[in-house]
């Protein structure tokens, strides 16, 4: 199982320099191709524990400008 998210920046926000530390502190790691960053679970996640850490990443990335769209695939 794996969560996705795609990111759209602004020149008048946070660079994608600073968005690669914060996501990395969050469990995320790059990915290629549709999505920038993808979160692997270690087992099956529930939607509580999907909430849990979109909420985090959604606090974490507060004040950069970051407009994201996230996506869970089993």
């Amino acid at each position: 199982m794996r969560t996705y998210v795609r990111m759209i920046f602004s020149t008048e926000g946070a660079s994608p320099e600073e968005i690669v530390p914060i996501m990395h502190d969050l469990g995320f790691e790059e990915a290629f191709g549709m999505h920038d960053f993808q979160y692997k679970w270690k087992k099956q996640a529930k939607m509580d524990d999907v909430l849990k850490l979109i909420s985090r990443m959604h606090k974490s990335l507060k004040g950069t400008q970051i407009r994201y769209e996230v996506t869970t695939v089993m």
